[in-house]
């Protein structure tokens, strides 16, 4: 088994700001329903309009919708009880962590684009990621290599990537800034035994990881 689970349930507690009850019982599952759980103050009309973003968007869409309107809960909910200063602080924390969830599935779909973790890796290389991706892959101590977000810009959709930031209401950049926090954990997880990593059971690992998403976003 790969630690992407792992690195996703990370995320997902951090979204959630500390509110985890659930993340005891049920492991992963639990924690992104959760994260999910608390759309649950959604209008009908805001439900009509997610469900054609749905139909239209692709899964980075989806999620970004989702979570666009999780972060705006969470921001009035700091609104009403905080000065204006704390406001910002709070709001832009809030958002960052929200982000780091919102682009998880739009990385672990640009992986399956490239035929998986294989092809992800090969096509990071080709556009001079050498470094950065013997970095991740390396069973070493240490942080991730750091990647410029001019770079991520040859390799993701911009149309996808500009409905996420839509969705989440942020510029394009910040989208792009967390995808650069979250792309280097993705493929450090998926390679816990590094070049000797199963490349099937990491693929399986992330299909089941988008199965789980999409789930919660059918309910």
């Amino acid at each position: 088994m790969t630690n992407l689970s792992n690195i996703v349930e990370i995320l997902a507690k951090q979204a959630l700001g500390g509110k985890q009850q659930q993340s005891q019982q049920g492991g992963l599952g639990d924690i992104l329903g959760s994260v999910f759980g608390q759309m649950g103050a959604n209008n009908t009309q805001q439900s009509q309009q997610h469900n054609q973003q749905r139909q239209q968007g692709g899964l980075g869409g989806i999620l970004g919708s989702v979570l666009g309107h999780l972060s705006g809960q969470q921001n009035q909910q700091q609104t009403q009880h905080q000065p204006q200063t704390q406001q910002r602080s709070n709001v832009g924390s809030s958002n960052t962590k929200t982000l780091l969830i919102a682009v998880l599935p739009l990385v672990l779909a640009w992986i399956q684009k490239q035929g998986g973790i294989q092809g992800a890796l090969d096509k990071l290389k080709s556009i001079g990621l050498n470094r950065q991706v013997d970095d991740w892959v390396s069973t070493g101590p240490g942080e991730n290599a750091p990647v410029d977000n001019q770079q991520l810009q040859l390799l993701f959709d911009d149309q996808d990537v500009d409905q996420v930031a839509q969705e989440t209401q942020v510029p394009k950049q910040d989208i792009y800034g967390a995808i650069s926090k979250v792309l280097p954990q993705i493929i450090d997880s998926l390679t816990p035994q590094g070049e000797q990593t199963n490349k099937q059971e990491a693929n399986a690992d992330i299909q089941q990881v988008m199965n789980l998403v999409t789930g919660f976003l059918k309910r």
